[in-house]
């Protein structure tokens, strides 16, 4: 999940004079947390409009302010909790940066009340919160007076303890609205091993994105550069863990807010450091304590879940589903998978087969309603995390009466007709002969002449896109593929629906090539016309049985369809490829799906943003609410449909253009045109 931009650039208004060295800077043991998440605590009395014997209306500008730190951090998870006479309300947002239900919350809040009972409130407030391992929380508590209760039911040293599950990263920030911050309150922060004070000038505003230093938690997509909430004269020093032990800092200290890392070599998907900095004393201040700003990496190249159907359609109405599929590189661990942060009327369901690294998540709308946006996490071994597509409720559909609600893993299909020790045996049964029938295969494919079809397959320039000449489908209904040079690749494959061979296997001149397991074999749904498939001397068609024990033969039949570029990401959307920008999304098509990808101010080399090197060099600029062509590469040919001649140039992407791909006999140069 990135960061915006703008997330960090507010950066420490008042430095120090002589810059500190960095504290010691260690990692906290234990898994560390992947989303952040926002706490609230407003005072609500009438004192914060300037009433009784408040000392200014500053109630509209603080709730402002809070809006500022949600847009410009965008938590994943925000609590809005006011108080007077004790906790008032309390709502709960997911990801609620812009969105109309903030929007509405925020100006619905009145400042009426006629007390401050604020250790009550504020001890009602934490108590919830709970251990949320997945979150890094900060908690904002803004008031412009001291305690009143009579009752006096709890003391500051118990409000701050009622948040007993908190994490090591997690803290507190007591925001004094032109008040001082009361003796008894001075004690209890200074005691505190994560809360801290700030007092502000009457009328004064807080800068909440500098005093919750930006909420803490930033997701790296460039390790050169790097926004951080650290003032230029704080020297930093960064905390590894084994996944991240090479990681170093380029430079000692900020530079206009920027660092830069030094990472040599691929790290795992979200591999986590740690930076830090010296408190600064600012005037004002209670208990400052060091900055520490947890860094998750997920650079370029990153060991993660790929996801190989990103144009899947996300708006669920009642009963519909969704299934997202992810291949996973060599080295990367798959048991334990876990599905986080499902909400209700969301359910979800991995299916993996052992061995294999292939993941799919299938998402069934259960009870989301129109409108209704979720993000779930798919936890990765080690504890890294990863965040899912948004999923949107839609209108319309039915839920069934049976449909279970629950989360589900599942590495087999169920028998339910069998008792459960005979499935497990007929299971070890099948998992051993596939073993044994890939074995035989393997010996026999290295004396026996391969499979010859009617038209020879293309050859291949790049080693990372196989070619295929065949399909086995054994005895034992597994599906595999046959390469040139006679090697079996097995292929992973669900045991319902219909599935996409070039998708699943990663193999580009096989995508929209379908098949669904059937009682009798393997039923092929769709062929494409480009592509020939044969049983012998005769071509399967659509909706024809494949029998187990079956070798089936591929050729490309049109060459332009044949694996001659690095398509990296695009790898499976077949060919031709569109492009058609929407604002500022670029959706990138082919026959068999889609990718979108947001396009920032600026120039954006395509090839880099889609990690497409056949498209490197293409460049678009983003000019106002315009897509401009900036780049084009004489080996890349862009095209409106039905003209011959490139556009050029300074021309708006304001309709859908043909990419036309490098010939593979004539690379071309990088020339620009």
């Amino acid at each position: 999940m990135s960061r915006p931009a703008a997330l960090l650039t507010a950066l420490i208004g008042s430095t120090l004079t002589v810059a500190q060295a960095a504290p010691e800077c260690t990692l906290p043991v234990g898994p560390l947390p992947t989303r952040t998440r926002a706490v609230f605590v407003l005072d609500t009395s009438g004192s914060m409009r300037g009433l009784g014997d408040g000392k200014a209306n500053i109630f509209g500008r603080v709730t402002a302010a809070i809006n500022t730190y949600v847009r410009a951090t965008r938590p994943d998870h925000v609590e809005l909790l006011t108080f007077d006479s004790g906790v008032r309300s309390r709502q709960d947002f997911g990801a609620p940066a812009g969105t109309a239900r903030w929007n509405a919350a925020l100006a619905a809040l009145h400042a009426d009340g006629t007390n401050t009972h604020l250790y009550r409130s504020l001890h009602a407030a934490l108590s919830p919160l709970g251990a949320e391992g997945t979150y890094l929380t900060t908690v904002f508590v803004l008031t412009d007076g001291i305690d009143n209760d009579p009752q006096q039911a709890f003391t500051p040293e118990q409000a701050l303890a009622a948040f007993g599950g908190r994490g090591p990263l997690d803290r507190l920030h007591y925001v004094a609205l032109g008040t001082d911050i009361p003796p008894a309150a001075r004690r209890a922060l200074i005691a505190s091993t994560y809360a801290d004070g700030q007092t502000m000038p009457v009328n004064t505003v807080p800068d909440l994105i500098r005093i919750g230093h930006g909420g803490g938690l930033i997701t790296v997509t460039d390790a050169a550069h790097v926004r951080v909430p650290f003032a230029d004269t704080q020297t930093l020093s960064v905390g590894t863990d084994p996944s991240s032990r090479r990681v170093q800092l380029g430079f000692p200290a900020a530079q206009a807010g920027l660092v830069g890392l030094t990472v040599p070599g691929a790290l795992p998907y979200g591999a986590p450091a740690l930076l830090c900095a010296a408190p600064v004393a600012l005037n004002g201040a209670v208990a400052p304590r060091p900055v520490r700003v947890l860094v998750r990496l997920n650079l370029p190249g990153a060991l993660g879940l790929h996801l190989l159907n990103p144009g899947a359609d996300r708006r669920l109405a009642a009963g519909e589903d969704v299934v997202l599929r992810y291949h996973a590189p060599g080295g990367l661990h798959l048991d334990g998978l876990k599905l986080l942060d499902l909400p209700a009327g969301l359910r979800g369901e991995i299916e993996h087969q052992p061995d294999s690294r292939d993941v799919a998540v299938k998402l069934t709308n259960t009870g989301l309603t129109a409108g209704t946006t979720a993000r779930p996490m798919l936890l990765l071994p080690g504890g890294m995390a990863m965040t899912l597509p948004t999923v949107q409720g839609d209108a319309g559909g039915r839920v069934p009466d049976a449909l279970p609600t629950a989360t589900l893993h599942r590495t087999t299909a169920p028998l339910p007709s069998l008792p459960r020790w005979l499935a497990w045996l007929l299971l070890g049964v099948l998992v051993l002969a596939g073993g044994f029938a890939a074995l035989r295969w393997r010996r026999r494919s290295a004396s026996r002449p391969r499979a010859k079809t009617g038209v020879s397959p293309a050859p291949v320039a790049f080693a990372d896109v196989p070619s295929v000449e065949g399909i086995e489908y054994s005895e034992d209904r597994l599906l595999a593929l046959v390469g040139v040079n006679g090697d079996v690749t097995g292929v992973s494959t669900p045991l319902d629906g219909p599935f996409d061979v070039g998708h699943l296997a990663r193999v580009p001149h096989l995508s929209g090539l379908r098949f669904e397991q059937h009682r009798h074999g393997l039923r092929s749904v769709q062929i494409p016309d480009d592509l020939e498939v044969s049983q012998g001397a005769r071509l399967l068609r659509s909706g024809d049985i494949v029998r187990p024990g079956t070798l089936l033969g591929v050729a490309v039949a049109r060459p332009a369809r044949a694996p001659t570029v690095p398509l990296g990401s695009l790898s499976g959307l077949g060919l031709p490829l569109t492009l058609r920008a929407q604002g500022h999304t670029l959706h990138a098509a082919g026959p068999y799906g889609e990718h979108a990808v947001t396009l920032h101010p600026g120039i954006t080399d395509l090839g880099d943003a889609l990690e497409a090197p056949a498209v490197r060099g293409l460049r678009l600029a983003v000019t106002g609410s315009s897509v401009l062509l900036a780049e084009l590469p004489a080996s890349l040919g862009l095209r409106r449909p039905g003209e011959a001649e490139s556009i050029t140039p300074g021309t708006a992407l304001s309709s859908l253009l043909t990419l036309d791909l490098p010939d593979v006999d004539d690379p071309g140069g990088s020339t620009p045109r």
